[in-house]
């Protein structure tokens, strides 16, 4: 297993000796925090906000030719408006704005539609017999519960996560051979992210995020505010998400029997949160002096959290119980998905221990993507057994029926009509028309059909 280590840290200015879990980063940058309850005490404390593009947006306004300085402008101006970006009184107005997307009663109605996409994401991955789970579960299934969430399809949903990377680029584009061009392709990505999203907004679905905002639901907060933060949820729904659930994966499926027990599940999502969050570091800074245990923390620098060392506690070793993980942010920036995204692996595997019981890994060591910032495996093969192969055929005849005919009542009599769309519908698995269709008068009775006419 190859995993790219997060920053290091060393004693601090002159070789002075510092509290436990803290070191100096490198020329005098800030310092590294591995110790939780030190982590807690930084995290929790308002003169410590965010790392602010402000400053870096400046200096590169200064360093292109004057036409793009316009650009640049209009991205710093956009990347100011980004709640994780925010100052901490700003953050918790456009914090405000979003919670409501994220309450305990907003997700609990999204879970049946999870449980959709979970069920649609591991019947494919099912049928073909298993494979990478990353490429063919992991992500499909965090693009489509974003993009619910959001009001658009998924395909717009990764178009838009693809410029917003675009976007991203621009804040390091001094390092890079070409910043004028980077300032280019990050604008016109952000100026068709814009029309993007004001063409979905008009068509979104009531009670997505772009449907409430159509309606004035989004209350306090201007138009710019919003869509900037839209862009921040397309940019925050995937990798670490996905990243949660390989890892997850990689810890339900490598233990005997946990993947068919719900508690084991549930326990092992959290030991991978805590040993492997898919997020490495927390990045702050100080925005104000602060002193922790007599070690003076000038106001300016960087203070960087290493997240699975401060879920172990630091200094003692001893494991954080449960949800008081440290995975999912700590204080005003605390990951306002943490309810949903638990909610997600729940499902998922809930629908894998149904549909595959049997799935197992071919390689309990893979190795992970070489990334400063995110753990996630790069391949996590998964084979699953010929014998769980019927179990999967039969759920998904069952739920493209039960979409089709609008009906959830397997043993309900089927009208004439609705016969001809159960062979329409079935059509597209390959299942030939029965010879005499009127026999088949329920949906129970077309899908015990078309497994054994696959099979």
């Amino acid at each position: 297993m190859i995993r790219t280590p997060s920053p290091e840290g060393g004693p601090g200015p002159g070789g002075q000796p510092l509290p436990p879990g803290i070191t100096a980063l490198p020329a005098g940058l800030g310092w590294l925090v591995d110790d939780r309850a030190t982590a807690i005490r930084l995290l929790s404390d308002d003169r410590v906000g965010v790392v602010a593009s402000g400053p870096v947006m400046s200096l590169l306004g200064r360093g292109v030719p004057a036409d793009l300085a316009p650009a640049v402008a209009d991205i710093a101006e956009f990347a100011g408006r980004i709640m994780l970006q925010a100052e901490p009184d700003h953050h918790r107005h456009l914090r405000k704005g979003f919670a409501p997307f994220f309450t305990a009663e907003a997700v609990d109605d999204m879970v049946p539609t999870m449980r959709e996409d979970a069920e649609r994401v591991v019947a494919a991955f099912v049928d073909a017999g298993g494979g990478d789970f990353m490429t063919a579960v992991a992500f499909p299934y965090a693009v489509a519960v974003a993009a619910r969430l959001l009001g658009v399809s998924s395909p717009e949903y990764v178009r838009l996560h693809q410029l917003s990377k675009r976007v991203a680029m621009v804040a390091y584009a001094m390092r890079a051979p070409d910043r004028e061009q980077v300032v280019r392709d990050g604008h016109a990505a952000l100026t068709e992210m814009r029309r993007a999203i004001a063409a979905a907004r008009a068509t979104a679905p009531d009670g997505s995020v772009l449907g409430t905002w159509r309606t004035g639901g989004i209350t306090g907060m201007t138009d710019p505010d919003v869509e900037a933060n839209v862009v921040m949820l397309v940019q925050a729904t995937l990798e670490t998400v996905a990243g949660m659930l390989g890892n997850a994966a990689l810890w339900i499926l490598r233990t005997p029997g946990a993947l068919v027990d719900p508690r084991a599940r549930e326990e092992l999502v959290d030991e991978s949160l805590r040993h492997q969050p898919p997020l490495k570091t927390l990045e702050r800074a100080t925005r104000e002096a602060v002193e922790v245990d007599g070690l003076r923390l000038p106001a300016g620098k960087i203070v960087t959290v290493r997240v699975a060392e401060a879920n172990l506690g630091g200094g003692d070793g001893t494991a954080v119980a449960g949800n008081a993980v440290l995975s999912f942010g700590w204080g005003a920036y605390r990951c306002l998905g943490a309810r949903m995204a638990r909610y997600q692996a729940a499902e998922l595997f809930s629908a894998l221990a149904e549909r595959a019981p049997g799935a197992r890994l071919t390689d309990p060591e893979p190795e992970y993507v070489r990334h400063i910032r995110f753990s996630m495996p790069r391949l996590l093969p998964v084979r699953i057994p010929p014998a769980d192969a019927p179990r999967q055929g039969a759920h998904e005849v069952t739920l493209a029926l039960t979409e089709a005919l609008e009906e959830h009542d397997l043993d309900r009599p089927l009208t004439s009509l609705e016969q001809e769309v159960a062979v329409l519908t079935l059509a597209e698995f390959g299942v030939p028309e029965p010879e005499s269709p009127r026999r088949l008068t329920t949906i129970r009775g077309w899908v015990e059909w078309a497994t054994a006419t696959r099979g």
